[in-house]
């Protein structure tokens, strides 16, 4: 008893925003008053129960994680990397600057579009996270490096510390918040993007296409309990990710005391 005390005195705030928004959402559905359009919380959060007690919703879920958590992934290491070489090299920052530029710039559908017409349907919200989320890391990459102190790096020179040592000491404790700071924007990005590419492709088998059949059908309590288990799922992997970064930040720190 007394814990559950403590956890609503900690969390008071986060609870009656949470309220207010409900209240408000249930105010919403009742002046609409079409179940087409909207429909309540209640109604919502049922169908949600309803839907987690299935198999081929859980299935829908992983089949989705996986193949935009792989997108992210290939855009993070990839980033990383481009950043690095470009660092190194103006030449090669000037050549690949305008595609990251163009990437960023094209819209989700445009791309979802063109990549329809040169791959299959199951490998879009893999392609699609990439790209939504590739030029988030090489900037703030290439930022993090670029602002590294030239002093330690001409102090680390003279003394002629090692390549790894100056690379682990003095670029990562630099460039590390940067890429933290990207990776934890770009994981939301890697969603959006991801289930808007199986929403358009109707990728079988994904968030997307379950989605799509809502719509499709009027299924609005569906389209509703979906979307809330897209925000949960997003809420989770952006919890997730910081604290994998934060351990990775101890590590680090730690290993600077040794």
């Amino acid at each position: 008893m007394r814990t559950f005390s403590l956890f609503l005195k900690k969390h008071a705030k986060h609870i009656l925003i949470i309220l207010f928004w409900l209240l408000l959402w249930e105010a919403a559905t009742a002046i609409i008053s079409n179940s087409i359009i909207i429909v309540s919380p209640r109604e919502t959060f049922a169908r949600l129960f309803s839907l987690a007690q299935r198999a081929d919703f859980w299935g829908s879920i992983g089949t989705s994680l996986q193949r935009i958590m792989l997108g992210f992934f290939l855009a993070l290491v990839l980033g990383i990397a481009i950043a690095a070489i470009s660092a190194r090299f103006r030449l090669f920052y000037q050549l690949i600057l305008p595609g990251i530029n163009v990437i960023n710039a094209i819209p989700i559908a445009s791309f979802t579009i063109l990549a329809l017409m040169a791959m299959s349907s199951a490998n879009l919200p893999v392609f699609v996270a990439f790209v939504t989320v590739l030029p988030i890391i090489f900037y703030n990459t290439y930022k993090g490096i670029m602002s590294t102190d030239s002093k330690l790096l001409e102090m680390a020179n003279l003394f002629d510390v090692p390549l790894w040592k100056k690379g682990f000491y003095i670029y990562v404790k630099t460039v590390a918040p940067y890429v933290f700071s990207a990776a934890n924007v770009g994981i939301g990005f890697a969603w959006k993007s991801g289930i808007a590419a199986e929403l358009i492709g109707v990728v079988r088998g994904t968030i997307g296409a379950n989605l799509h059949n809502a719509r499709i059908f009027l299924q609005t309590a569906d389209v509703f309990a979906w979307t809330i288990a897209i925000v949960l799922l997003s809420y989770f992997m952006e919890k997730v990710f910081q604290l994998i970064f934060g351990r990775i930040e101890v590590l680090h720190a730690n290993s600077k005391t040794h």
